[in-house]
């Protein structure tokens, strides 16, 4: 834990599995740090999965905006810090650092979270105060805005397709968040992304999907990429930006 009660962080070490033929981290390993970081700090201020289990409760993702100055290698260790930042109507906020052990600053991420009831399906207003932490904002802010809403993908083609595996899903039989980023990452044609890293990633999560579905990713590339994940029904259940930069 930080000096600063409210601020916690954890060591990961870059695996050789957790980065690409660029020998750096990918971005969804890197999202995978945030949801583990979040996941723990949760725990510990009582309102994680043992609490949430108990409580027929649980958080999911609703927004999440990413900003990578530089990637770790493989073998290299990172701080992964994150702390709670206040709440915007139904939407709890939490942001992250990620940086070297020098302290260097690799990325910083802000994301919206929903707190759900699974009883009634619906979302529980922060004023609910159904555990004891002040979500009050204190401190500075990661970056000096909340994730935005992302307009409806205008045009695009499909750029790849998958059907929804057991091993994507997540304990509320959802596929996982991560999951969702890696299928954004696997329709970028190899030839850009050999040559392009992706410093910025903005998702909006709209719609569950589940066990054995078709889902496809439609993409219109302009300075970076504008995405969305549909389901077989041409619904969109996620929207994506993406910036990217020259190797």
């Amino acid at each position: 834990m930080d000096k600063d009660e409210k601020i916690y962080g954890e060591k990961f070490r870059i695996h050789s599995y957790e980065v690409d033929v660029t020998n750096t981290a990918t971005l969804q390993a890197i999202c995978q740090y945030l949801q583990e970081v979040a996941s723990n700090h949760a725990e510990k201020l009582g309102f994680g999965m043992t609490w949430l289990l108990e409580n027929q409760r649980t958080w999911m993702l609703s927004r999440l905006l990413v900003r990578m100055e530089n990637f770790p290698r493989a073998g290299e260790d990172i701080i992964v810090k994150t702390w709670p930042s206040g709440t915007d109507r139904l939407l709890f906020l939490r942001d992250f650092s990620i940086e070297r052990e020098s302290g260097e600053i690799l990325g910083k991420a802000v994301s919206s979270w929903v707190y759900m009831n699974l009883e009634t399906h619906r979302p529980v207003h922060p004023s609910s105060r159904e555990f004891d932490y002040d979500f009050t904002q204190t401190g500075a802010r990661a970056l000096d805005e909340n994730p935005g809403k992302i307009s409806p993908l205008a045009g695009g083609e499909e750029r790849a397709s998958f059907k929804v595996r057991y091993n994507d899903l997540d304990m509320n039989n959802h596929v996982n968040n991560i999951k969702y980023i890696e299928w954004l990452m696997e329709s970028v044609e190899p030839e850009y992304r050999r040559a392009h890293l992706p410093v910025e990633i903005s998702v909006n999560f709209l719609a569950e999907a589940l066990y054995g579905q078709d889902v496809t990713v439609h993409s219109v590339q302009t300075d970076g990429f504008s995405h969305a994940v549909k389901n077989r029904n041409g619904d969109d259940i996620c929207r994506a930006q993406t910036v990217w930069r020259l190797l």
